[in-house]
């Protein structure tokens, strides 16, 4: 028992103490990559420790997890690195909440909520009982007092009492010089609050790292395998009630489909004669109807749930108007993405549009999925299938490189005489193309060096890469915690190739660098918005 606290507790302060010499002080990169490898590394040593085999698919969603963990080291556009990590996160929880049978293949969406909040209520509880346990492993009796219990209540004194001295500390040494130049001697007095706060937050990390630990190798119980198909609860609602909700939204969506066909298959020409600009029309509306499409989801969810369906033709009904609704939120979806498409066609790419064009044919999945599970009666798998969806969703963006599409396509719509009739907006957006992470470079690059480049898009790029030629210049060397690989490459590309675009000079003026054309001047730091 003793070498089980031991490890246990070496494991976790090395989790925990990992955690703040990597991220303390330094910007997102390879460090979230190494900090994930050494938490899945702890685990699985201390489970080969206890002789505990991990399930095969446990092994499974570990590659899946390292795959997330690997797109933060590597790209710089900030949706894609916040998706991966929490999705990598995420996917930690699960890991932990199913590591020795796999069960999370069959889980449901309440099961996947229900393990993942069990899971970190054993971190917050679980250190203790090993702390405060004899060497038997039996935990103490209520109010019994034991060597853990009395070292937990010094340590939790310890943790109260030093915030509280910190503040009358600094109270009393901004009264008296004597006293404030004496506790400078004694300890550096600038730094001191902060190494404290570093100490108690390593201490409370490493405390419920130690009880994740424990509930993924140690669990109380094994917990037993879902039952996919199986209610999350009683239903309570009538099915004359439910069929009267499906049915009006039914006939709301399918008055709102007829209407659309018209202009979602006429063109440009049926909407200019409904008396509305083009742009107009592209650009309302896309976002709406994904919203719309996600609540109807949400709609057949509820209603699957608590619905009765006691008899052969309510299960049938429920299954007509379920299909029918979703089948008309298809059209919707579809609806949804030509508009997006004619707004890009319009007015170029944008980092939301591309992320609304990809999760658009994954909600589209995912209904279609749904309709599946319905007619064959398997709706239980529905969790899988959103965990599969927003898995999908997180590893399209990292594969695609946001910021490196959104580059291409204006570089491409820019050069497209069809868009140019379409919207005087279609000439190179360099002041968007400067608001992009390092992960556009390469395309940038690759585009100023095309020969066939029109001479005014051509000097666009090259006002674009002198202004981030001179950004990787003047910045900062950084800690190898924050390398992102990406950026290394644009850096390299960038420094090797500058002599191309020496002829555009960066200047400094009263808003920061910019770069003057002619008897244009661009600044080198864009605008912040583009829906």
């Amino acid at each position: 028992m003793q070498k089980r606290k031991l490890w246990f507790g070496l494991a976790a302060l090395a989790a925990g103490w990992g955690f703040d010499f990597l991220f303390w002080g330094k910007q997102g990169g390879l460090s979230f990559l190494v900090w994930t490898v050494l938490l899945l590394v702890l685990g699985y040593l201390l489970a080969w420790r206890e002789k505990k085999k991990p399930s095969l698919w446990s092994i499974v969603l570990t590659v899946m997890i390292l795959g997330f963990a690997i797109i933060p080291a590597w790209r710089s556009e900030s949706f894609t690195r916040v998706s991966s990590t929490m999705v990598t996160l995420l996917g930690l929880l699960l890991l932990i909440s199913t590591f020795l049978n796999g069960h999370w293949l069959h889980f449901r969406v309440v099961d996947f909520i229900t393990r993942m909040f069990t899971s970190i209520g054993a971190g917050i509880t679980r250190g203790f009982g090993l702390l405060a346990a004899d060497e038997n492993g039996v935990p103490p009796l209520p109010g019994q007092k034991t060597k853990a219990r009395r070292f937990g209540s010094v340590v939790l004194g310890i943790v109260m009492a030093l915030p509280i001295v910190i503040m009358l500390g600094a109270i009393l040494a901004s009264a008296d010089p004597i006293f404030s130049d004496t506790l400078q001697n004694i300890f550096n007095t600038d730094r001191l609050p902060e190494y404290l706060f570093r100490f108690v937050y390593i201490v409370i990390g490493s405390y419920l790292i130690l009880g994740l630990l424990l509930h993924a190798i140690l669990p109380k119980r094994e917990p037993e395998k879902p039952e996919t198909n199986k209610a999350s609860m009683k239903p309570f609602l009538g099915w004359t009630e439910c069929a009267i909700v499906l049915g009006a939204v039914d006939a709301l969506f399918i008055l709102f489909v007829v209407i659309q066909v018209k202009y979602l298959f006429g063109g440009a020409a049926n909407i200019n004669a409904a008396g509305y600009t083009f742009s107009e029309y592209a650009r309302r509306g896309f976002g709406e109807l994904v919203a719309v499409a996600v609540i109807s989801l949400a709609l057949y969810l509820v209603m699957h749930t608590i619905t009765k369906r006691e008899s052969r033709g309510s299960f049938i009904g429920f299954t007509v108007l379920s299909v029918l609704m979703m089948a008309n939120v298809l059209v919707m979806l579809a609806s949804s993405l030509q508009r997006l498409l004619l707004y890009e066609s319009a007015y170029s790419f944008s980092e939301l549009r591309t992320y609304t064009h990809v999760f658009i044919f994954w909600l589209a999945a995912l209904i279609l999925a749904t309709i599946v599970f319905q007619i064959t009666n398997r709706q239980g798998h529905f969790g899988l299938a959103l965990m599969l969806m927003i898995v999908g969703f997180t590893a399209t963006l990292g594969i695609m490189n946001v910021d490196a599409f959104v580059a291409r396509q204006n570089i491409k719509l820019g050069l497209t005489d069809a868009s140019k009739e379409i919207s005087d907006r279609a000439r190179l957006d360099v002041n968007y193309l400067a608001t992009l992470s390092s992960d556009a470079v390469p395309v940038l690059v690759e585009a100023y060096k095309d020969k066939s480049l029109a001479s005014d898009t051509h000097d666009l790029l090259g006002v674009t890469l002198a202004c981030r030629t001179k950004e990787f210049t003047d910045a900062a060397v950084t800690d190898w915690q924050s390398i992102r690989f990406g950026e290394l490459q644009a850096k390299k590309l960038l420094l090797e190739n500058r002599s191309l675009w020496s002829s555009y000079v960066v200047t400094e003026n009263e808003y920061g660098h910019a770069v003057k054309l002619g008897n244009d001047e661009y600044s080198c730091y864009g605008y912040d918005w583009m829906d």
